[in-house]
């Protein structure tokens, strides 16, 4: 065999072209470019930016720290890419593209998949960045409305393309409905879309911003946070007016109600008749938020 740099292979890109920025975009012929459905190495200059990129903020760090890896071991994933008149539209790996030219590198290792149709690249795009465990929440909500506004794509539709349960994609569509700050919050990673969550089932902005400084005030867990808004809703009910009979409310009742006040994050009532009959009131929000209700029931 030849002299093959040891662990080249797992060096990427840097260990099969040379050091000086790769090649210079003149050595690299047009006809030896990728073709759809392989994987090849690409001009910069012939890659665009994606318009539909769901992240909008990129930390300066990290991307250094990603530069200087990819200027020590090259780069080891490709991007993704489609074809875009003369040249290609990334669909994924923008960081990874950004942390090349940052290196001073002029080509970069691309996957080049068929997509012709606008519709169909802002499809992929959402998609396949939506996959990204990077991103925060509100980025991910915003790609998923996207998919549904631009797209038209049904909610049960995103679920199957982006590999989630549909009560998922609809707890993050409905983090768009809180306040602006408390949006801002999650990108900011301050709060997570755990504590999100909780805040969306208070039925008022007022409550949630209230609730929302006291998670920030007091650095409350999750769990701590639900606790709250669960109080929240007895202390409501408590300050109902209430008959003799449901003053007397066996404790039976009561702990079913917490249960299922917890289980199903709203306001649960049980309202207990004659002969062992009764109501179970279930409070939703939305129509989202009914939603969310049925894809619990139904999974239960």
């Amino acid at each position: 065999m030849g002299d093959m740099p040891k662990n080249a292979l797992g060096r990427g890109l840097k260990a099969l072209l040379p050091d000086e920025g790769f090649v210079s975009v003149s050595q690299v012929e047009e006809q030896e470019l990728p073709q759809e459905g392989g994987v090849g190495t690409l001009p910069i200059e012939k890659i665009r930016a994606n318009p539909f990129q769901p992240r909008k903020e990129f930390d300066e760090t990290a991307l250094e720290e990603l530069k200087n890896s990819i200027i020590e071991n090259g780069v080891i994933q490709p991007v993704t890419v489609c074809r875009d008149g003369e040249g290609y539209q990334l669909i994924s790996g923008e960081r990874r593209l950004r942390a090349v030219m940052l290196a001073g590198f002029r080509f970069i290792p691309a996957y080049i998949i068929e997509a012709h149709d606008d519709s169909v690249k802002l499809e992929l795009a959402l998609i396949e960045n939506i996959q990204r465990e990077d991103l925060n929440a509100i980025e991910v909500a915003l790609a998923l409305k996207s998919l549904t506004t631009k797209c038209n794509l049904s909610q049960e539709e995103i679920a199957q393309k982006v590999g989630k349960n549909r009560s998922t994609v609809s707890n993050f569509l409905r983090l768009l409905k809180l306040p602006l700050q408390i949006q801002d919050s999650i990108r900011n990673r301050e709060i997570s879309s755990g504590h999100a969550r909780a805040l969306i089932n208070l039925p008022g902005e007022q409550q949630q911003v209230k609730v929302w400084k006291q998670i920030l005030a007091n650095q409350l867990s999750v769990r701590q946070t639900e606790a709250l808004v669960n109080r929240m809703f007895k202390d409501q009910a408590s300050s109902k007016p209430q008959s003799a009979t449901s003053s007397e409310r066996s404790s039976h009742l009561s702990d079913l109600e917490s249960l299922l006040r917890n289980n199903l994050a709203t306001k649960v009532r049980i309202v207990e008749k004659k002969e062992g009959k009764g109501e179970i009131h279930i409070q939703y929000f939305s129509h989202d938020d009914l939603e969310r209700l049925l894809e619990i029931m139904r999974n239960d």
